[in-house]
Parts: structure tokens; C-alpha cells; sequence
């Protein structure tokens, strides 16, 4: 995975809900040329939404009140696929993942990701599977407005995910 990363393209979160698994877990993950990537899905009625994000935008997925990865737009195409309930798709390369610690039960795959709330700064309360722009998140505003806003929020991601911010 990338050593550096550029965090001024992050720009989207996206709620990521399953109620039966962890969802995008590392056996999920394909290497096509070396590159760790995967299908990131949105319900046949958010086209609209699923489009949002440019190539090359960052989004950070949550699961479960964790922060479960950190990908990257491949391109700007919708694709479908028809044997899935959310079945709009948008090919997404893996910067960062969490560890999936070895020999632990499903259910507790990723109980060690850090918190939303500690990598967010504040208590986040976003639900739906939309991916929602940071910029608009009232909660983000208020609470970086005074440390240098959109920019200091995603110096703070790359802390708290223990990466390189390219600036």
C-alpha cells in the first residue's frame, strides 16, 4: 500500500452496514498487478450518490462506529453488478485497511479498528450507506474551524492512521 498519500484528495466518508459480517474484509481484497483493490458497493437507488466521488478522491469507510479503511477512486464508472442487493459499484484501491488480528471469530474481526469518534475528533452520528462529502458534515466545520478546517481534519486522519500526509 501506498508510503504516502496524498490526504488533500479526502474528501468523502461512506457508512458501510451489514448486520450479519464485517463486510470488505481482507480475503474480499484483490491484487490485480500488485495493487490491493476492491469493489466498493452503494443500493441500486443511490446511482446518483455512487457517482459523487472523481477519481482519484479518498473515502473512508466506517463500520459499526469504526474506521475500517482508507481507499482511493480508481475511476469515475458506475459498474452493476445483478447478483447483489447493492448492486452499483465503483472500483476502489486500498491506501490503508485495519488489522485483521489472526484466529479471532467474525463477529470480532475488526473490534480493534480504531473509533470514528477518536479518528473524527468528535462524536460522528451518520447512518445510511450514502457517501457523505466532508465538507458538509456541520460537526467537522464546527469542530476544525479554528485549527485550519478541511485540512487540519485530514491531517488528523493520517495521524491517527499512522500514515505520510503528502502536502
Amino acid at each position: 500500500m501506498n508510503s504516502k498519500i496524498d490526504f488533500t484528495r479526502l474528501k468523502w466518508t461512506k457508512n458501510v452496514y451489514n448486520p450479519d459480517m464485517w463486510v470488505y474484509r481482507h480475503d474480499y481484497i484483490h491484487y490485480p498487478y500488485l495493487v490491493p483493490e476492491f469493489n466498493l458497493h452503494w443500493a441500486e437507488a443511490e446511482e446518483r450518490n455512487c457517482g459523487k466521488p472523481q477519481a482519484g478522491d479518498l473515502i473512508l469507510l466506517r463500520q459499526r462506529t469504526k474506521v475500517t479503511h482508507l481507499v482511493m477512486t480508481l475511476d469515475d464508472q458506475i459498474g452493476n453488478v445483478s447478483n447483489s442487493t447493492h448492486s452499483l459499484i465503483r472500483r476502489v484501491q486500498v491506501l490503508w485497511i485495519a488489522n485483521e488480528p489472526l484466529n479471532t471469530p467474525d463477529a470480532h474481526i475488526w473490534d480493534n479498528a480504531p473509533s470514528q469518534n477518536d479518528v473524527f475528533g468528535f462524536g460522528l452520528i451518520l447512518h445510511g450507506g450514502s457517501v457523505m462529502f466532508l465538507e458538509n458534515i456541520q460537526a467537522l466545520n464546527e469542530t476544525f474551524k479554528d485549527q485550519g478546517g478541511l485540512a487540519a481534519f485530514q491531517k488528523r486522519v493520517a495521524e491517527k492512521l499512522g500514515l505520510r500526509v503528502d502536502v
